[in-house]
């Protein structure tokens, strides 16, 4: 038990510096780079399918059954979702990622014992953008 929890602590330490990549990009106008980063993370969790065209619902199913992901790994999804969403050239596609990062945000959120003040950031954040 004692690796496991070893293992995914430092998982969560890669994916959380990776995001902070895709955030330094994205603020720099470093698209591409920021485009990397994003497929980067989602290789690090061994996700090959196009998650950006699945619904919510087949998404949530995918993320929890499929790779059996646990809410702190969720979480990091949603917040490179709104990153995409943040680089999408699209309206339709940005909302698309919005909502997507929102539902898994609100999932996290009603399912967690701890209170994040970044979580509950987002989640306004991205409220307001899909009122």
């Amino acid at each position: 038990m004692g690796i496991e929890k070893d293992f995914l602590m430092r998982q969560l330490m890669m994916l959380f510096e990776v995001i902070h990549k895709i955030l330094g990009y994205r603020k720099k106008g470093e698209k591409g780079k920021a485009l990397d980063e994003i497929q980067y993370f989602y290789q690090c969790l061994k996700i090959e399918v196009d998650i950006n065209s699945m619904n919510i619902e087949k998404l949530l199913e995918f993320l929890e059954k499929d790779k059996n992901l646990n809410n702190e790994q969720i979480e990091m999804i949603a917040f490179v979702l709104k990153e995409q969403g943040e680089l999408s050239e699209t309206k339709q596609t940005k909302l698309d990622f919005f909502r997507k990062s929102y539902f898994l945000l609100n999932k996290v959120e009603r399912e967690s014992i701890s209170y994040s003040m970044d979580r509950q950031m987002k989640l306004a954040e991205l409220k307001e953008w899909l009122n």
